[in-house]
């Protein structure tokens, strides 16, 4: 895994060059809102490469090289919207129209084939009338949404032909230059000063391509790729494992009943309500979606999201060293607030530092590591009470010790449905209670859980026990 670098433009850079490195941004946005419209109007996802010159219109104002980038990324913009359309609306779509006998099961089987490949001419099982059928799905709105757009502050790829960044000892004011082609035919490159985070040392070797976009607060930002890996090891089965659960009110509770991050919910909330009431408030009066200020409270919203979920999985790593962390495979699509952001952050975080892996996170707050009923009763906000055998624990920390026990169970995969999972659950909850070894309720709970938080009545009942000690514990 490769990390990416930020660099800013200089605060003394030039106004000429800071004009000119914006006319160059006006042309490559507009030239590629054209090949995007191209290619959605030819039907294609993909152009081969001998295909390039004839199938784009030309661009005289901007270089040869640069038009090549322009093209690629036009490619790229259009296959990976279909890509991701397919799989988040269209997929689930063309289920749908088998279940209702809408299709046949040829079209679905030429559908499915056509969304995953991205076939652009009929071959094998693809026919044109399932191409014509696909795309007349792909360009409704009412199906899938908008068509991919080009924003006024898209970012340019620029190749080592066009941007070539250099670092320079012999200049007092930066190490980092920056040489980019621009409008100016038969002109020297540009020569632009940049800085650096503190993360990018001089001696950093990075990439020869470079991203040029504009940020919400109109700054220039150059992207690189750092050319030293990280590498993370493969995951091993035998490998100890701990799960960790990305709460509504914690950032990440781990499968011991640890809670990290609890203070910054609050902070959050409130940062969170300020951001949304201020868009419906730009809604309702008619205005733009954007502001400047809405735009500086996103910002510090995922700021603050990706500064928790760094130290969290920090102090993970360096307490569990060794440790495969299981994570939930979860559906963000129906996440609010602080899950849905922390979620993608928290594992992309652990991700690039450790081992991980997916389970199946159907039930995991609501069923009980004890006796393993499930009901959503069991829960309410950061508590959690088992309507069966009483146990008391933090609602976050029973969904990292039931994720723990999902990653070790066979017969619930990452890939079954929430109906199939219910169904295994509810059949192992009734073998435990008609079995001898059933629990009984226990009395209202009065002493403190060391495993997990919660409280009993000090019967030595599944309520109280440790996982390796109760006989019908669910882990």
């Amino acid at each position: 895994m490769k990390k990416a670098r930020f660099l800013y433009l200089h605060p003394d850079v030039n106004v000429g060059k800071i004009a000119a490195l914006d006319a160059l941004q006006a042309k490559y946005a507009a030239y590629l809102d054209v090949c995007v419209a191209t290619m959605l109007d030819a039907r294609r996802f993909k152009v081969a490469l001998r295909e390039k010159q004839d199938f784009f219109p030309e661009c005289s104002e901007l270089s040869s090289q640069i038009v090549k980038n322009v093209r690629d990324h036009a490619i790229g913009m259009v296959s990976g919207w279909a890509a991701s359309k397919y799989t988040v609306k269209l997929r689930a779509y063309i289920k749908r129209l088998y279940h209702d006998r809408c299709i046949d099961e040829r079209t679905r089987s030429a559908l499915c084939i056509l969304g995953k490949r991205l076939v652009d001419a009929p071959s094998g099982k693809v026919t044109q009338d399932d191409l014509d059928l696909y795309w007349s799905w792909l360009l409704d709105p009412d199906v899938v949404g908008r068509t991919p757009t080009v924003s006024s502050r898209c970012g340019m790829r620029m190749s080592e032909m066009t941007a070539v960044l250099d670092q320079s000892e012999e200049t007092a004011l930066t190490p980092w230059w920056l040489g980019f082609s621009h409008l100016d035919a038969g002109k020297r490159r540009i020569q632009v000063p940049l800085t650096s985070n503190p993360y990018v040392s001089q001696t950093s070797q990075v990439s020869k391509g470079v991203l040029a976009r504009k940020d919400k607060r109109g700054r220039w930002r150059f992207e690189v790729v750092e050319k030293a890996e990280w590498l993370v090891p493969e995951p091993d089965e035998d490998e100890p494992r701990i799960a960790i659960d990305v709460g509504l009110n914690c950032m990440v509770a781990t499968s011991t009943g640890m809670l990290l991050g609890t203070s910054m919910k609050p902070k959050f909330d409130r940062l969170y309500r300020k951001a949304r009431d201020l868009r419906a408030n730009r809604q309702r009066q008619g205005l733009k979606d954007n502001s400047p200020k809405l735009d500086r409270l996103e910002a510090k919203l995922s700021g603050m999201i990706k500064t928790m979920a760094g130290e969290c999985t920090n102090k993970l790593v360096a307490w569990y060293p060794g440790h495969m962390f299981v994570h939930e495979d979860l559906d963000l699509r129906g996440c609010r607030g602080q899950k849905r952001f922390a979620y993608r952050a928290v594992h992309h975080a652990l991700a690039s530092k450790t081992q991980t892996m997916a389970v199946n996170p159907a039930y995991t707050s609501q069923s009980c590591p004890s006796c393993g009923y499930v009901s959503r009763n069991n829960r309410s906000g950061t508590k959690f009470k088992c309507r069966s055998c009483g146990r008391l624990a933090h609602a976050d920390a029973v969904g990292g010790k039931n994720l723990l026990g999902r990653s070790e169970d066979n017969q619930v995969l990452a890939c079954d449905d929430v109906s199939e999972v219910r169904s295994v659950l509810r059949e192992r909850w009734r073998q435990r209670r008609n079995s001898s070894l059933g629990l009984r309720p226990a009395l209202e709970p009065s002493s403190p859980d060391p495993y997990c938080g919660g409280t009993s009545n000090g019967r030595r009942t599944g309520s109280n026990l440790g996982p390796t000690q109760s006989a019908c514990s669910f882990l």
